[in-house]
């Protein structure tokens, strides 16, 4: 139908104005459209019958999503109740019957196909219609007489496109709301939400996983569980069919739509199962946690972790597509301000879905430093100072070091610190580095030495007068090592971290002439040094050995 209209507009477009005169053919286009009216509403309501619409819409309207209700509810206790806490057992195993024999996915998935591809139709017909009747404003009584629109030839044709009255008040352009935008974007709210469903029902978790580094762990990285891959597959499936009907008010819909969903059921299901299945706590009070529920937490802060990857990497290849057969959205959106509401939409998508799976991953991140981390952190760091005396002078570690018979080579014993610390925090961190996404593990190490260089903080100035100026040196030395080893791996800004720690290390062994040198400096104004040390604690270092 639109094809046939758009033919006669074309063909005898040029005849019509030259013989009628400039802007006549718009009439011609009306009285066109009047039928255009009638035949396509026929041609609705037919298809919208024989493809039973109004039921259809009946039956995801009702739809009651029971396994993502059930699964925020808390758990029920008691006799003869018997719910698993698992997703990934879904329905056909906690006592109800597979809720898809209500709807079928499939035949909405191909209503939703047959409706965008319709709706883009109407799309281009509308644009095909908007270049042939570019508006200017009516000029004089005679001509507003003969018609409310007028060609403009002196319109850029770069100039974006304003739909034209007869179209925005025409009889189909409102049965195409009804029949065809509005059920569209009801039965994708369904399809997306169900899939998030679906998805988490059928929810598989990486296995062969293990925190202890002499055992192989199975499968290629990153550790995720099953919905994200295949949600966020969905997410872009919705996104590409919605954007191909070129319709704004699908897009003012489904996409906040999709923000919605991912925010309440998504991440929401995630943070349900970080919270009731694999919170790190331990099982006797003043344990560990076990290393499943490590494992599983780990593999929950991932899927955060990589979702947001997903879809930060879906939003910008729909804004700026990197394969040039892709249309842009300005050749999608081509009239007034549409592009930009639909690039404004996805970045919202975007930001609203970082925003909240960043803090999600904030709050995970703080539990596993919490609850692993720091737990076995801190009795590593009085470990391994244990037997270190850095009142010592030079000849006294000397004759100790006979006394013991420790033939060990002088090199060893003076890395002895550094080495013992470097062994315990490879056992810490590097089980959990193997399992972790690179910018999750980025982050906890952020937050571990943030801690550790506040331990360091409070066990260097515990040495006051306990030091001679051989053990300043060793504990320089020592400290530099321990910090070497937390910095290692080409994350250099982590010693920021240790600026307090480094600069007492610095002033306790400071030559006294460099010390009076720099005072000279800063009392002329020209301090060079970035201190984050007071003043007051710039002497009370110099004053720690004894």
């Amino acid at each position: 139908l639109f094809e046939h209209i758009a033919q006669i507009v074309e063909n005898h477009g040029t005849l019509v104005e030259r013989h009628y005169g400039q802007g006549r053919m718009v009439k011609v286009i009306e009285r066109l459209q009047i039928e255009a009216d009638v035949q396509g509403g026929i041609i609705l309501d037919t298809w919208g019958d024989e493809r039973s619409v109004d039921r259809r819409l009946t039956d995801v309207k009702s739809y009651p999503f029971s396994f993502l209700v059930s699964s925020f509810l808390p758990a029920q206790r008691g006799p003869g109740i018997s719910r698993t806490n698992s997703p990934a057992i879904g329905g056909g195993t906690n006592g109800r019957l597979s809720e898809d024999e209500g709807v079928d996915m499939k035949e909405v998935d191909g209503l939703l196909n047959e409706t965008a591809m319709m709706l883009g139709r109407w799309s281009l017909y509308s644009r095909f219609l908007a270049s042939k009747c570019r508006v200017s404003p009516p000029k004089g009584v005679l001509l507003q007489a003969i018609s409310k629109i007028s060609q403009d030839p002196d319109i850029d044709p770069d100039e974006p496109l304003v739909m034209p009255e007869l179209l925005i008040k025409s009889a189909l352009s409102r049965k195409i709301s009804a029949r065809l935008t509005t059920p569209f974007n009801i039965m994708t709210t369904f399809f997306f939400r169900r899939s998030v469903e679906k998805a988490f029902q059928l929810d598989e978790s990486p296995d062969g996983l293990s925190l202890n580094l002499s055992k192989p762990i199975d499968g290629n990285p990153p550790f995720i569980i099953s919905p994200v891959d295949d949600v966020m597959y969905i997410v872009n499936t919705v996104l590409q069919r919605s954007l191909s009907t070129s319709q704004r008010d699908v897009i003012a819909s489904v996409i906040p739509t999709i923000g919605r969903v991912l925010g309440s059921d998504f991440v929401g299901m995630i943070q349900r199962k970080m919270r009731d299945e694999s919170y790190p706590k331990p099982v006797i009070q003043g344990g560990f946690p076990p290393e499943d529920k490590i494992l599983s937490f780990i593999i929950l802060i991932n899927s955060l972790d990589i979702a947001n990857d997903y879809i930060a990497r879906i939003v910008t290849s729909r804004i700026s597509p990197a394969d040039p057969s892709t249309s842009s959205l300005a050749d999608l959106y081509p009239f007034a301000h549409d592009a930009t509401f639909v690039k404004n939409s996805l970045e919202s998508l975007n930001a609203t879905f970082s925003s909240k799976t960043g803090e999600l991953i904030t709050d995970g991140l703080t539990v596993l430093f919490e609850r692993v981390v720091k737990l076995r952190l801190r009795p590593v760091v009085r470990d391994v100072f244990r037997d270190v005396d850095y009142t010592l002078t030079a000849e006294e570690l000397d004759d100790q070091a006979r006394q013991n018979d420790e033939d060990e080579d002088a090199d060893v014993q003076h890395d002895l610190v550094a080495r013992r610390f470097e062994h315990a925090w490879d056992s810490i961190m590097k089980p959990i580095q193997r399992i972790m996404t690179p910018k999750c593990f980025t982050l906890l190490l952020d937050s571990t030495a943030k801690d550790l260089a506040k331990v360091l903080d409070k066990r260097v100035w515990g040495y006051a007068g306990k030091m001679s100026v051989h053990g300043a040196s060793r504990m320089e030395r020592d400290f530099s090592g321990i910090i070497g080893v937390v910095a290692r791996g080409g994350r250099y800004g982590v010693r920021d971290l240790f600026a307090r720690v480094s600069q007492v290390c610095m002033l306790v062994n400071m030559e006294e002439e460099e010390w009076e040198a720099i005072n000279e400096v800063e009392e002329e104004g020209e301090e060079e040094m970035a201190w984050v040390l007071t003043e007051d604690e710039r002497k009370r270092a110099r004053a720690l050995v004894r």
